[in-house]
C-alpha cells in the first residue's frame, strides 16, 4: 500500500501534513503523484488538499489513517521545485502549506464545499441571537451558511455551528462549481478520403441530388463550417443529413484559446549593437545562463544591473533572454505594474515573437486560466507579468529578470501569502540554478548593500544610450554622466509663496510648460495624489470630513456633471466609500467648505486654465481601471502633437516616450512626512524615476520639482540624480537606527470591530512576548508597541500592530506563538 502526505486546506495548521492512504483503486492509484491536487477527508468535512509526499511507510499508526476520497483531473498541478517553494514560502512567511500553495495553482483549480442551512426545530430555549439566526433562516427556503454568519455580524459563525450541532439548524452541503474552465468550440470537418470524396462528387453532379455534390465540393474547398445549421442553410436538410448519416461530416469540439494577445501585431526586431558597458553586462549574464548552472555558487548566479535612466538595461535583458532560449530553458520577466506590461511586451514580443505569454490579473479569469495552462505545457518559453507570475507553472527556468526591483508592488501585502517576489526568485535561483537579474536605476537598499556585501554581482550601465559624455580634462566621471541627464531645477515653494504666489504651479513650471509647448514637445506632470483635493475641511469649526468606516479623510473628486447642484463627491480611498460633496458642514452647518491638497484632477484643471486648447491627459487608478485603459491612455498621449500627461506613480515607472522632454513634479513632499523608516528611499526613488523620464530621445531634457522642503537629502540627491549621494547618507541612517539591512523586521497586526478589544489584545501580547524574551534569553529582539496602525481603523475594523527587529526575530515569533486572530506580516513594506 502507498501513502501520501498531504497538505489540507484548514487554517489552524501550518506547515504540517496529513498522512493518507492511496486506495487500491486503479483510477486513483495509478494517477496519484505529487504535486497532486486530492479530496480527502478531514474530520467530519472533505477538504482539498496538494500531495507533497509519497511513501510506502507511514508516520502514522495505520488503523488511524483514512484513504483519499478522489484526485482532481488533469494534475498534477504544481511541479516538483515548486512544490519545494511552496514549503519555503510557508515556512518564511508563516502561513499554511495550503494557502502557500494556492499561489501555484490555475485559476479555478480549487474549491469548497457550499453549506446551505434549512430551517429545524427549536428543542430548548434560545437566546436573542440566536433565535435571530433561526428566523433568518425560516424566512428563506435555504440560505448560505456564510450569509447567516454575515447577518450576525460580528462573533456570528459560533452561533451558526452550536445551532447546527444541536440540530436546531438542518445543513446540506454542496461542492460549488468551478468559477472557470476550458471554453470549447464545434467545428464541422471532412471525414472522408479524398478519393471517397471525388468519387460521390462525379456520382451526384448531375440529377436530383446535386445539392450532395455541392456540399462535398465546398469542403473540399478548404471551406469550414461552424454549426449544422449554417449548412442546411446553405445546402438544405437532405443533403446535410445525407452526409452525416454516411458518417461524411463529422462535428468535433475543438478548444479555443482566449488569448490576451490577439489584437497585438508584433513587428519583428533585432538585436541591438550594445555599448561596451551593455557588452561587459550582456557577457556575464549570458556566460552565466550557458554555464552548467548547479556547479555555480548560488551568489555567481544574482546579477544586480543597475544603470541610470535610459541606459539601455532592456536591451541586456533581452539579450540574455536570447541566449537562455536557445539553450532551451524559460524566463521568467516580472514588471511591478500592471501598466508597464503592454510597453515590455512589445519590446519582448517583437524580439521574440509568439514566444511570450502573459500572468497579470489585468486578465480575464478565462485568460489567466488559458495561458497559465499553455504556460504550463510548454507553448511558452517566456512568461511576463507582475509579481504572482513569479510562481507561473515552467518546468526548467533558466533566467527570471526583476525590472525596477526597487518597486514596493513586489510585496503582496493585503492577504497571505505576504510574499516578496524577489525573495521567492532567490529561492528558485538557489533551488533550480535559474541565473537571476534584478534591474534598477534607483536599487532598493537592502539589494545594493547585497551587492556590496557580495551576495550579489553588480553591473554598471552610467550612461544615457545616444548621448556621448564630455571627455574635457578637467571633467570628473560624474560630471560627464550628468551631462547626460535631464537638467533638474529645484523651485523653493516658500519662497513662492514670500514673492505672492499661492498657485499650485510655480512661475518656473509655467514658463518651462510654455517653451516646451511651443517646441511641439510633450510634458509629464507628476502628483502622487489622486482627486481634486485630499481633504475638505470647514473654515468655521476646522473640522475635516472623514469616512465613517475607516479614519482617514475623504478626497474630493470633481467626476459628477456641471449642472449638478452638489458637482462632486466624497470618496475614501481606502474602503470606497462614497457620499455627496453637500455644501454644508456635517458638525456645525458651517457653509464655507475649503478644499485642500490637490490631486491629478485638481491639477488637469489649472493646466487646462492656463494652457488652454492644449490636449490634457490623465492617468491614475480613477481614469485608468483595466489593462486596456492604461493602453489606450498611454497610445493617446504618444499619438498626440504637443501634450500634457498628468499623472500618479503610475507615470514614474519604466515608460520609454522620446519626445518627452519637460518633467513637472507638483510636490516632491508627498510621502516624507509618513510614519515609515523608508519614506525617503521611496520619494528618492519616485523622484529620480519620473524625472528620469525627460530627455530620453534625440532633444534634451529638463525637469522641475517643486518643494517646500529643499534641504532634504532625498530630494537633493534625485535632482542630481546621484544615487551614490542618496545611498550613503540612507545606509549610515539605517546602520544607526538598525533598520534593515542591518536587522530583520517582523510585524504582528490586530484587527477587532471594538476599539477596546483591540487595544487590550495587543497589549497583552505585547506583554507575553517581552516577558517570552527575557525567559528565553533573546534579548538580541526589539519589541516595539503595541501602536495604532495608520490608520488606526479601515472598513470599521480597528487596527494595532507589533513590531519585532533584530538578527533572528522568527525565534522569539516561535516561543510567541500567536493565534489565528493575528496576521504576521515577514519583512513588512
Amino acid at each position: 500500500m502507498q501513502f501520501a502526505e498531504v497538505a489540507v486546506d484548514f487554517p489552524d495548521v501550518r506547515t504540517r501534513t496529513f498522512t493518507y492512504s492511496v486506495p487500491d483503486d486503479v483510477t486513483i492509484s495509478q494517477k496519484i503523484s505529487v504535486g497532486d491536487l486530492v479530496w480527502v477527508p478531514f474530520g467530519a468535512r472533505t477538504v482539498q488538499g496538494v500531495v507533497f509526499q509519497l511513501c510506502k511507510i507511514p508516520e502514522t499508526e495505520i488503523d488511524r489513517i483514512r484513504p483519499i476520497a478522489a484526485r482532481v483531473y488533469d494534475g498534477p498541478f504544481i511541479a516538483k521545485h515548486l512544490v519545494q517553494i511552496a514549503c519555503w514560502v510557508s515556512e518564511y512567511y508563516r502561513t499554511t502549506l495550503f494557502g502557500a500553495c494556492l499561489l501555484l495553482l490555475p485559476p479555478g483549480a480549487s474549491s469548497q464545499l457550499k453549506t446551505s442551512l434549512m430551517a429545524g426545530v427549536a428543542t430548548r430555549a434560545l437566546s436573542t441571537r440566536e433565535q435571530q439566526a433561526l428566523d433568518f433562516v425560516a424566512s428563506h427556503s435555504k440560505v448560505l451558511k456564510s450569509r447567516v454568519s454575515r447577518h450576525l455580524g460580528f462573533g456570528g459563525k459560533p452561533i451558526v455551528d452550536r445551532l447546527i450541532r444541536h440540530k436546531i439548524l438542518r445543513s446540506e452541503s454542496v461542492w460549488e462549481r468551478p468559477r472557470v474552465s476550458a471554453v470549447y468550440k464545434n467545428r464541422v470537418e471532412l471525414n472522408a478520403s479524398k478519393d471517397v470524396v471525388e468519387k460521390l462528387v462525379t456520382e451526384y453532379s448531375t440529377g436530383r441530388s446535386f445539392r450532395r455534390a455541392e456540399l462535398l465540393t465546398w469542403f473540399q474547398l478548404g471551406n469550414i463550417a461552424v454549426t449544422k445549421s449554417s449548412l442546411i442553410s446553405r445546402f438544405g436538410v437532405a443533403a446535410v443529413n445525407w452526409a452525416f448519416s454516411e458518417n461524411l461530416l463529422v462535428t468535433r469540439k475543438l478548444r479555443r484559446d482566449r488569448d490576451p494577445l490577439e489584437r497585438y501585431v508584433f513587428q519583428q526586431e533585432f538585436a541591438h549593437s550594445p555599448t561596451k558597458k551593455q557588452k561587459k553586462a550582456i557577457e556575464e549574464i549570458v556566460a552565466q545562463v550557458r554555464s552548467n548552472q548547479h556547479e555555480a555558487r548560488p551568489t555567481d548566479r544574482r546579477f544586480l544591473l543597475h544603470g541610470v535612466t535610459g541606459s539601455g538595461k532592456t536591451e541586456v535583458y533581452l539579450q540574455a533572454i536570447e541566449a537562455c532560449i536557445s539553450v532551451g530553458k524559460q524566463v521568467i520577466f516580472l514588471v511591478p505594474e500592471i501598466a508597464l506590461t503592454a510597453q515590455t511586451l512589445r519590446r519582448i514580443g517583437s524580439r521574440f515573437p509568439g514566444k511570450v505569454g502573459l500572468l497579470h490579473s489585468g486578465l480575464t479569469i478565462g485568460q489567466r486560466y488559458d495561458q497559465w495552462w499553455r504556460i504550463r505545457n510548454g507553448d511558452y518559453p517566456i512568461v511576463l507579468g507582475s509579481r504572482g507570475a513569479i510562481f507561473a507553472p515552467i518546468q526548467d527556468p533558466g533566467l527570471i529578470v526583476i525590472d525596477e526591483e526597487h518597486e514596493w508592488t513586489y510585496k503582496q501585502s493585503d492577504q497571505a501569502p505576504r510574499y516578496h517576489a524577489r525573495k521567492v526568485a532567490e529561492q528558485i535561483s538557489d533551488l533550480t540554478g535559474a541565473t537571476l537579474v534584478l534591474g534598477s536605476a534607483t536599487p532598493d537598499t537592502v539589494s545594493y548593500r547585497a551587492a556590496e556585501s557580495g551576495l550579489y554581482r553588480l553591473l554598471e550601465l552610467p550612461d544615457r544610450l545616444g548621448r556621448h559624455p564630455v571627455n574635457h580634462s578637467n571633467d570628473s566621471i560624474m560630471d560627464s554622466r550628468l551631462r547626460s541627464l535631464a537638467k533638474v531645477d529645484i523651485v523653493d515653494m516658500r519662497q513662492e509663496r514670500a514673492e505672492g504666489n499661492f498657485e499650485m504651479l510655480s512661475r518656473a513650471l509655467i514658463e518651462a510648460i510654455g517653451k516646451t509647448l511651443e517646441s511641439d514637445g510633450k510634458i509629464i506632470l507628476f502628483l502622487n495624489r489622486r482627486g481634486s483635493a485630499s481633504y475638505v475641511q470647514c473654515v468655521d469649526c476646522g473640522g475635516v470630513r472623514k469616512c465613517r468606516r475607516c479614519d482617514i479623510s475623504f478626497t474630493y473628486h470633481l467626476d459628477t456633471p456641471l449642472k449638478s447642484k452638489t458637482r462632486g463627491k466624497l470618496m475614501c480611498h481606502h474602503c470606497g466609500y462614497t457620499i455627496k460633496a453637500g455644501s454644508k458642514c456635517s458638525k456645525c452647518g458651517g457653509k464655507q467648505m475649503r478644499r485642500s491638497a490637490p490631486g491629478t484632477q485638481m491639477v488637469v484643471d489649472t493646466v487646462v486654465n492656463n494652457f488652454p486648447g492644449v490636449d490634457v491627459f490623465r492617468w491614475d487608478s480613477d481614469s485608468a481601471r483595466t489593462a486596456s485603459d492604461h493602453q489606450r491612455i498611454m497610445d493617446e498621449f504618444v499619438s498626440s502633437k504637443a501634450s500634457i500627461l498628468v499623472g500618479t506613480q503610475m507615470v514614474a515607472k519604466g515608460l520609454d516616450i522620446p519626445r518627452v522632454t519637460l518633467v513637472g513634479v507638483i510636490s516632491a513632499d508627498t510621502g516624507l512626512a509618513v510614519p515609515d523608516f523608508s519614506a525617503g528611499e521611496r520619494a528618492f526613488q519616485v523622484l529620480t524615476q519620473v524625472v528620469g523620464r525627460s530627455g530620453r530621445g534625440a532633444w534634451d531634457g529638463r525637469a522641475v520639482i517643486q518643494t517646500f522642503n529643499p534641504e532634504h537629502y532625498s530630494i537633493i540627491a534625485a535632482a542630481d540624480q546621484d544615487y551614490r549621494l542618496f545611498y550613503d547618507t540612507e545606509i549610515r541612517m539605517r546602520a544607526s537606527q538598525a533598520y534593515p539591512p542591518f536587522t530583520k523586521m517582523i510585524r504582528l497586526n490586530y484587527s477587532s470591530i471594538d476599539s477596546d478589544v483591540a487595544k487590550t489584545e495587543a497589549e497583552r501580547m505585547s506583554s507575553q512576548i517581552i516577558k517570552l524574551r527575557e525567559a528565553h534569553g533573546e534579548t538580541g529582539t526589539e519589541v516595539i508597541g503595541p501602536t495604532p496602525r495608520y490608520p488606526l481603523k479601515v472598513r470599521n475594523m480597528h487596527r494595532w500592530q507589533i513590531l519585532l527587529k533584530g538578527a533572528q526575530p522568527d525565534r522569539l515569533l516561535e516561543l510567541a506563538n500567536v493565534g489565528p486572530n493575528w496576521t504576521v506580516d515577514v519583512d513588512p513594506m
